[in-house]
């Protein structure tokens, strides 16, 4: 560990305590992420102390939230960050870290909130560029949307979906690729990243001949909404479904 940052772990019955005393930088991020990791792998609920902690860059708090997707994501990994001062508070405010990770004044009521779901959740997996990417791609966003307990009538359209994407993420970017799931509010986004810079898909005319060739026409039917990120290494490609959308 960098000098400028000590981490104390303090292991308890149920849960683990971190205590981050020294300044946050771009040295010193992974090491957090992986003792942050480490900690939520081994016990499932981690509260992390900030009231020593300094940070000069926005970017850097991010640690948290990717360091809880990296453990699982709630419910398995359940990250709860409290004791910041005012900098800090308003660093984690501006950056929304409290979307994904709970954010408490102290102690006491950090331990309340680790049976709280955050109001997103968020769950990744990466897949090779394989002809079995699709089906791992089903399979995750079948296991994440039953944890969240998803009704089946969008759960099955999330699998057929996030399994077209990652499809096309190996057939026609032949590319690696990071899927995503994340629940926020009434919405599950599924979003699909590759590493090639193939041109933003399109749906294209349908051949009634072809088999393969409808999937962006299936997310256009199928989502509420859907688009692309284009990256300097390659694009994400996302849909939002509407939980409630049986109501």
């Amino acid at each position: 560990m960098p000098e400028d940052l000590v981490v104390g772990v303090h292991k308890h019955f149920d849960y683990v305590r971190l205590r981050l005393r020294g300044c946050l930088s771009l040295r010193n991020v992974p090491r957090v992420r992986e003792v942050t990791v480490k900690s939520l792998l081994d016990s499932g609920r981690v509260l992390i102390d900030l009231s020593p902690l300094r940070c000069t860059q926005p970017a850097f708090v991010t640690v948290f939230p990717t360091a809880l997707a990296n453990a699982g994501g709630w419910p398995s990994a359940r990250l709860v960050l409290y004791g910041a001062d005012g900098a800090m508070r308003s660093m984690l405010l501006a950056t929304r870290i409290p979307d994904t990770v709970h954010l408490a004044a102290d102690l006491g009521s950090a331990r309340a909130l680790f049976d709280r779901r955050p109001p997103h959740v968020r769950r990744h997996r990466d897949l090779p560029m394989h002809n079995a990417a699709a089906a791992a791609a089903r399979q995750f966003v079948r296991e994440s949307c039953e944890i969240w307990e998803v009704v089946p009538e969008i759960r099955e359209i999330a699998e057929l979906l996030s399994s077209e994407l990652v499809s096309n993420a190996v057939e026609h970017a032949h590319s690696s690729s990071r899927l995503t799931v994340t629940g926020i509010g009434s919405a599950l986004r599924v979003s699909v990243r590759d590493y090639s810079r193939t041109p933003i898909p399109r749906p294209r005319p349908i051949d009634i001949g072809a088999f393969r060739g409808r999937g962006l026409h299936l997310v256009a039917a199928l989502s509420r909404s859907w688009g692309v990120h284009q990256h300097s290494d390659g694009k994400t490609v996302w849909i939002n479904l509407q939980l409630d959308a049986q109501e």
